[in-house]
């Protein structure tokens, strides 16, 4: 079952700012879906559009079968945001965050706190309830967020940067959290642009740039429309890099046959796997090497 579709979305700004063009997908139920692209590519642009939060000016969206744009109350109920620019009250506790949700959205007192009991253990947040969210990690914090948005149990999530300046402990923290609401049902489209989050999370991702899609697709397909294949770095044992020779080999059998020429020669041999990285920059253009350098 499809949560979302899009076909032939555009969105226009008034200045003249052409932010999407023709962008069409699906995203099935219970599946990652990760945007990618350079910054100011329309990713975020396209999350606020499928979350009604943005008018598009082209084309359409749906949401659970409802139109983004005459079916806007009818998503609502059924998704939760997270924007890039959260950020928690510093001198609130973790508990009161959660709290204040649940009263906003209307539960009595006695339900709302039952509700934010039941949301903290879900994430592993109970022993830090009574916390100032100053006195929290970014991982923990970022946590706190997430069950804010996840009061009302959404079948859809929209994650905007939700990693953005976080340690890797703290992202990896958040990566569970993500993991977790998937494992129930959830569906979740997140940005970022961190690739290895990419190929952590996502089970399909689109590349978008310049408001263009640029590819969709797994993680594995992006690699190989790419080219991108497994790299050989040959040098000198102990060497400071400057001799060394990066190679592509293109079968098994030119494999083998750089090892054993290294091992004969006395080479140290050094297999650096495809990364999402190096098929996103060839994707929107570039150079990995350029990159590199």
């Amino acid at each position: 079952m499809d949560v979302v579709e899009v076909a032939g979305l555009g969105k226009t700004y008034p200045g003249g700012t052409e932010a999407l063009k023709d962008v069409s997908f699906r995203v099935a139920k219970g599946e990652v879906f990760c945007l990618l692209g350079r910054n100011g590519a329309g990713k975020t642009t396209l999350l606020r559009v499928l979350a009604t939060q943005l008018m598009p000016t082209a084309g359409r969206a749906t949401v659970f079968g409802s139109e983004v744009v005459r079916g806007a109350k009818a998503i609502r109920q059924r998704i939760a945001v997270l924007p890039q620019e959260a950020r928690p009250q510093m001198m609130l506790s973790a508990f009161d965050h959660v709290r204040l949700m649940c009263l906003i959205r209307g539960m009595s007192r006695a339900d709302a706190a039952k509700r934010t009991e039941q949301v903290l253990r879900q994430f592993d947040l109970w022993e830090h309830k009574d916390k100032l969210c100053a006195d929290l990690s970014g991982g923990l914090r970022q946590r706190v967020l997430l069950c804010m948005t996840l009061i009302a149990d959404p079948e859809l999530l929209f994650l905007d940067e939700p990693t953005i300046g976080l340690d890797p402990l703290g992202r990896r923290q958040v990566w569970s959290a993500v993991r977790r609401l998937t494992e129930k049902g959830v569906t979740v489209l997140l940005t970022t642009h961190y690739m290895d989050e990419a190929e952590k999370l996502a089970n399909r991702l689109a590349i978008i740039e310049k408001g263009r899609l640029a590819f969709l697709g797994t993680v594995d397909e992006a690699k190989a429309q790419a080219g991108v294949g497994m790299r050989l770095i040959v040098e000198a044992p102990g060497g400071n890099g400057n001799s060394r020779e990066i190679l592509r080999p293109s079968s098994n059998e030119e494999i083998l046959r750089v090892v054993e020429r290294s091992i004969r020669e006395g080479l140290k041999v050094t297999f650096q796997p495809p990364s999402l990285e190096e098929a996103f920059i060839h994707i929107v253009g570039g150079s990995i090497d350029d990159e590199a350098a």
